[in-house]
């Protein structure tokens, strides 16, 4: 994980709140291969976004002086003057992304997945 969205260990906790509402829906020790995979399907769907977003911060935080670097600043003149946002190149004041990033419930996702999961494995 690249340090750009700061989320490395926030992951770590999402991962082990996830993890916990896997096992949790297990009705025996039989069900820990299917269980684990239905984790591993969720987790590795939230990780690579944040990962990608991190990926794109980096590029957004060391654009080289020119038309792309005040572009991006100019983008954040609002919130620099400590004006409302509705958008910003500023991945950590962006409304969207702040919410994506900020708001997630890890539990209730696992949750869904293994519903979801429990239903394809119905189907076959």
């Amino acid at each position: 994980m690249l340090p750009y969205m700061s989320q490395g260990a926030a992951m770590a906790v999402e991962d082990s709140a996830a993890l916990a509402i896997a096992l949790d829906q297990m009705l025996s020790p039989e069900e820990l291969p299917f269980a684990l995979r239905a984790f591993e399907k969720e987790r590795i769907k939230r990780s690579g976004a944040m990962m990608d977003a991190s990926s794109i911060n980096g590029v957004i935080w060391h654009f080289p002086d020119g038309p792309e670097q005040r572009a991006r600043d100019a983008s954040m003149l609002a919130e620099v003057a400590g004006m409302p946002v509705t958008s910003s190149a500023n991945q950590w004041t962006d409304p969207l992304t702040y919410w994506w990033a900020f708001g997630y419930d890890a539990e209730n996702a696992m949750k869904q997945s293994w519903r979801q999961a429990v239903s394809n494995l119905i189907r076959q």
